[in-house]
């Protein structure tokens, strides 16, 4: 009997240790870790946005949808939904992941990027300053390799007399930043930076804007150099426009106001126009 007593007590303590038969199991109510990205541009300019879902539970679906519109829904990772970006608007983008016990998760609202893309405004000049031709370039492309990172685009003239391809990147070589402007699969233009980077040129309006300033030469119909020019470029946008017209470039021209830019980059700079038409980096275009 004197045992009785420590060993109730034991036995109570056995069944408040391993809960007594009552555990109550907390409910899962969390959606899934959710994080989108893209890859480069692939030789189809197709960029892939891809969704990292994680949950303890396990992911059942993940549903991608462009604003608000239901386009794809994946059931097994990695879960990916596939933007052409000459063709598919590339704005918008959301996820919504969906764990094993119906718990589900969104993605904040997520854009397809290429490299330095938008609008850009450009001109170019003489030694004397003067504007010699000028228009807009849209960037919506992009090559990226081991030989560099290169925006592919096109443009017309203002007067609409020059339209064509265009490049903007490490196009020669990885130290140089460079662009090149096509004309009847022959160069019109094309040339470097002056310190093989972007700046950021604050105009008299009080905006700032990043630019390519270089210098390089134009061509005839046989890529031959024909006369030394300075080259300006503006972005005057980020995004990419559905459909574009030409418009009076005011900000190149504005910056031309500001600085002497023939004086500044008209030199002998020696174009590397082999290596800018090598078409084996650029075959998509």
């Amino acid at each position: 009997m004197k045992l009785a007593a420590p060993l109730l007590l034991l036995t109570a303590t056995l069944m408040t240790a391993c809960g007594g038969g009552n555990t109550t199991e907390t409910p899962d109510t969390t959606g899934p870790q959710l994080t989108l990205t893209q890859s480069t541009s692939n030789q189809d300019s197709d960029v892939t946005i891809t969704a990292s879902a994680t949950d303890t539970s396990g992911v059942s679906r993940v549903e991608f949808y462009q604003k608000g519109v239901l386009k794809d829904t994946d059931t097994t990772a990695p879960y990916a939904y596939t933007v052409n970006v000459l063709n598919d608007d590339r704005t918008g983008f959301t996820a919504k992941a969906y764990d094993t016990k119906g718990n589900v998760s969104t993605s904040a609202v997520f854009n397809v990027t290429t490299l330095n893309q938008g609008v850009w405004e450009w001109g170019i000049y003489d030694a004397a300053n003067t504007l010699l031709d000028y228009g807009v370039a849209v960037y919506d492309d992009e090559v990226i390799d081991t030989d560099g990172s290169v925006a592919l685009g096109g443009y017309a003239n203002e007067a609409l007399t020059r339209t064509g391809l265009t490049l903007l990147g490490n196009i020669s070589s990885k130290t140089k930043l460079e662009t090149a402007f096509e004309l009847n699969s022959n160069l019109y233009f094309a040339g470097e930076d002056l310190d093989g980077k972007f700046s950021v040129e604050k105009l008299s309006d009080g905006k700032s804007y990043t630019a390519f300033i270089g210098g390089g030469s134009t061509f005839d119909g046989s890529n031959t150099p024909v006369q030394n020019v300075a080259i300006v470029m503006l972005q005057v946008s980020t995004e990419v426009p559905q459909m574009t017209a030409t418009r009076t470039a005011t900000t190149i021209q504005r910056l031309a106001a500001q600085r002497t830019l023939g004086s500044l980059s008209v030199q002998s700079r020696p174009v590397n126009a082999a290596a800018i038409l090598n078409a084996s980096r650029f075959t998509k275009r």
